[in-house]
């Protein structure tokens, strides 16, 4: 190919076809299941609470901070390769052409969640008398003036100073913030004001960029570490082969590791327990799960929303911890011996498992404490969590014994 225009087409093309091939197995698994319930319930409670929420709510000031944190972070999508910087030499007059379109793209596709935030947040605006329908209209102008500035900015950033990049995000979090809380409780007029100090600093840091030269290390790196991360979300649900994991030793946790007995029947206890601990993917799955059940516990007012929400939690819990641990394709010392390695796994599998639901269930009894108080709640919203746990471990076990 000789022209940057035909480069961007095909690199988008096969950069759609990837995340579909891989968002099919997310979106159509016990993760669509999940968030059926939980907008459920989070629009179910949401609504309730706006009937009694006081006018006095700080909800400007709230918004503006959710709204200033959503535009702040703005990393461009380049599509880039490693091979890039040798390949796109012969090119580089072109390269602007390349980076338009990777900016504009970028604008487009970082937009949906500030302007669901600020859909969401509009009927608690009305329900506080904060702003009027037209403050509301140049809001979100603010909010796709400011993505498509602030992502052309944090390029120009990159380029001219990479050491620069948080002192930056930081600036256009507090100009957002004052822009958008000025507008709702002051006058519109902070919104044009906040959009011509937002160009006038895209023009600076544009200039400054031009005199230096483009970095490619520094946005390929970007590229793969924003890659990792979607594999990294996707490998929950399906194998993915560009996967690199990580462990990390955790000797914080070395008292929940007990010393190997050497006895044959515990090897894969000893193996798979291991393998929770010290892989960062699947520890992390587990304590990011019990972390959002632990909130909707607290938070959640409606005792039926808050079943519901912790129940479908807990199916997501046992699945993935399940799916995770007996998925992996590593060989293991344990393969040379002469013993029913698939059968003993299974059974390691299920015992560690069943033992996360049950710290799993006494973390929501305690975060439902301070909400529902020395009442049956509590109790019932562990005792939930603890038969969906284990109804998902016994049918998910006898589905693999089947095939």
């Amino acid at each position: 190919m000789n022209n940057m225009h035909e480069i961007w087409g095909q690199r988008f093309f096969h950069y759609v076809n990837e995340l579909q091939k891989y968002m099919r197995y997310v979106f159509t698994g016990h993760l669509a299941i999940v968030f059926m319930f939980a907008i459920g319930a989070g629009g179910y409670a949401y609504s309730e609470w706006l009937k009694e929420v006081p006018v006095t709510f700080p909800s400007a000031l709230i918004i503006s901070v959710v709204l200033a944190l959503l535009l702040m972070k703005a990393a461009p999508t380049t599509l880039l390769k490693p091979a890039d910087i040798v390949f796109f030499l012969p090119l580089e007059n072109q390269l602007s052409s390349y980076m338009r379109r990777s900016i504009t793209w970028s604008t487009f596709s970082q937009l949906p969640l500030p302007l669901i935030a600020m859909v969401i947040a509009l009927p608690l605006l009305k329900a506080t008398e904060v702003g009027t329908s037209i403050d509301y209209l140049l809001v979100l102008l603010v909010i796709i003036v400011f993505k498509g500035l602030f992502v052309g900015t944090e390029y120009s950033v990159r380029i001219a100073n990479h050491d620069f990049v948080w002192p930056d995000r930081v600036l256009r979090l507090v100009l957002t913030f004052l822009t958008i809380q000025f507008a709702l409780t002051w006058s519109t007029v902070a919104i044009f004001i906040g959009i011509l100090i937002a160009m006038l600093y895209a023009k600076f840091w544009d200039k400054q960029a031009a005199r230096y030269p483009f970095p490619y290390e520094q946005f390929i790196e970007l590229e793969q570490n924003r890659m990792m991360r979607f594999y990294r979300f996707a490998n929950y649900f399906t194998e993915v082969p560009h996967l690199v994991g990580s462990v990390s030793k955790r000797s914080w946790l070395t008292m929940a590791m007990k010393r190997s007995t050497f006895k044959r029947k515990d090897v894969q206890k000893y193996l798979i327990v291991r393998t929770f601990i010290r892989t960062d993917d699947t520890f992390w799955l587990w304590v990011r799960l019990t972390a959002l059940s632990a909130l909707g516990a607290f938070l959640i007012p409606l005792p039926i929303v808050s079943f519901i929400f912790v129940g479908a939690l807990a199916f997501a819990t046992a699945v993935q911890l399940i799916l995770a641990l007996e998925g992996g394709d590593e060989f293991t010392m344990d393969q040379l011996f002469p013993e029913e390695q698939e059968k003993s796994q299974i059974k390691a599998v299920r015992s560690l498992v069943r033992k996360l639901i049950w710290l799993h269930a006494i973390i929501l009894l305690l975060a439902a404490l301070p909400l529902y108080g020395l009442s049956i709640i509590p109790v019932l919203i562990a005792a939930i969590a603890l038969i969906v746990g284990e109804a998902t471990i016994r049918l998910t076990k006898e589905q693999m014994i089947e095939i």
